[in-house]
């Protein structure tokens, strides 16, 4: 038996939620779904329910319907929105363990029963409350923790993911795995909304207490965290081993969160440093660029650029999930992960970078420091009135500049003071860089409103 149905939907017509199709019970083998402008087909099998479909007050038109059955009568009504929104769905974070090369990389590791493992292969966990490890068939890596303890006492040991921007409709999806036949261990799951701790996970309820008994195959589980009332803020998920007794060992895998509601979006930045290539500021061999802002709560060294094939290591770029239209951001591209006011950009308190994200516009790119582009902070036009020369310079060395220049600051390219030198009405000032060793200095020049910008200076 065979039953086939086309739905043809008006151009350009959203799909609703939910989407409810009403009568027409088909006892079929099969039924195939095909909804043909919205990339998406379904099989469905006997006991479907189809007949018209209901979409925001309008009803659309049900072409090409054609099947073979035993059976037809009236039912009740089925809602597809499940089906729908799976076509749509978006992964927000997803952790498998099988990148050992950075295992557990940002997350937070509690071992608060301070245990001694029953078993020698386990001894591990003495230290550390969870570890990777294979789990399960093949070569799958899981995070193995142990309730059996010598002497024995109850479990708690947790781990605690990164930050995880949630939308108005996120899942949360995991797998669980006892490692010993015939043995039960118990964990439960909560949400923090505060911060990336214990105690921050333990100020709200539990969002979900589970068992883990299966040793031959993973079991599937899944929180609806709208539902447990965590939608549209950033949230960290904590794992917690509470097994009293009677467990043994348990993996935890495939975490993952999904959202169905929520459109985000993928955001790249991409910085050119081939003037601070040029200038001896930069090293592409031995340098690397992060960038640091409200998004990674100004800790740059989880993003780090990398170089763009092809552009002969002048342009650094990453792409970073989670974002959607509307989101202010501001940041700043640091070089060697450092806020020091030598190498940084636009450094003495100067503001950051903003972006305000655009629907279609999710690419960010521009020179470190703005050098060699007006896009960004603006040129302070006091430092088209400064003037220094010789430059490159052996011995005396003189500066030229507008007559609200009042300081002017030389540093090394680490950050130290060299020298300070006091100006007054606009006069040129001359000093003396002889006994200054070769190289790359920075000299700073402050207005009585504070810094006002800086000129390269080279002692050869």
């Amino acid at each position: 038996m065979l039953s086939k149905l086309t739905l043809k939907f008006p151009n350009n017509r959203k799909l609703p939620k939910p989407i409810f199709v009403q009568h027409l019970f088909i006892d079929t083998e099969f039924v195939n779904l095909h909804l043909s402008n919205h990339s998406a087909s379904f099989k469905f099998s006997i006991r479907s329910y189809f007949s018209s479909w209901y979409i925001e007050n309008h009803f659309c038109r049900v072409s090409h319907f054609n099947c073979m059955m035993r059976k037809i009568s009236i039912a009740v009504l089925f809602i597809l929105a499940t089906f729908v929104s799976a076509s749509a769905q978006q992964v927000v974070y997803s952790q498998n363990f099988e990148d050992t090369a950075s295992l557990f990389q940002d997350y937070v590791l509690a071992n608060l029963d301070k245990g001694i493992p029953a078993e020698t292969a386990m001894d591990t966990l003495q230290s550390v409350p969870w570890f990777v490890e294979r789990a399960g068939s093949g070569n799958n890596h899981g995070a193995i923790a142990t309730s059996n303890y010598n002497p024995s006492l109850a479990a708690d040991d947790w781990f605690i993911t990164p930050a995880i921007r949630l939308g108005e409709k996120s899942i949360l999806t995991f797998r669980s795995l006892s490692l010993t036949p015939g043995k039960t261990d118990t964990y439960e799951v909560y949400v923090s909304t505060t911060e990336q701790s214990v105690s921050g996970c333990l100020f709200n309820p539990v969002a979900g207490q589970f068992t883990s008994s299966n040793s031959n195959s993973f079991d599937d589980h899944e929180i609806d965290l709208a539902a447990a009332g965590f939608s549209s803020q950033m949230v960290y998920v904590g794992f917690r081993l509470t097994t009293t007794s009677g467990g043994d060992k348990i993996a935890i895998d495939d975490i993952k969160v999904t959202e169905t509601v929520t459109q985000f979006h993928s955001l790249t930045f991409n910085v050119n440093m081939s003037l601070y290539t040029a200038d001896s500021l930069f090293s592409p061999r031995t340098d690397t660029v992060d960038v640091a802002g409200t998004f990674n709560n100004f800790d740059g060294t989880k993003h780090i650029l990398s170089i763009v094939p092809g552009t002969d290591s002048a342009i650094y770029s990453i792409t970073i999930p989670g974002f959607i239209a509307g989101d202010r951001l501001e940041f700043k591209f640091r070089i060697n992960s450092t806020w020091n006011d030598s190498i940084v950009e636009f450094p003495y308190g100067q503001p950051n970078r903003v972006w305000v994200i655009e629907e279609g516009k999710y690419t960010y790119t521009c020179f470190y420091n703005d050098q060699g582009t007006p896009f960004g902070i603006p040129e302070n036009t006091l430092m088209d009135q400064v003037d220094i020369y010789p430059n490159p310079a052996r011995n005396m060395v003189s500066v030229e500049m507008p007559a609200n220049i009042l300081r002017i600051r030389m540093v090394n390219l680490t950050g130290s003071k060299l020298l300070d030198l006091e100006t007054s009405s606009g006069n040129p000032i001359t000093f003396d860089v002889n006994s200054i060793a070769k190289g790359t200095y920075i000299l700073l020049f402050y207005t009585k409103e504070g810094y006002a910008g800086s000129k390269k200076l080279i002692r050869n």
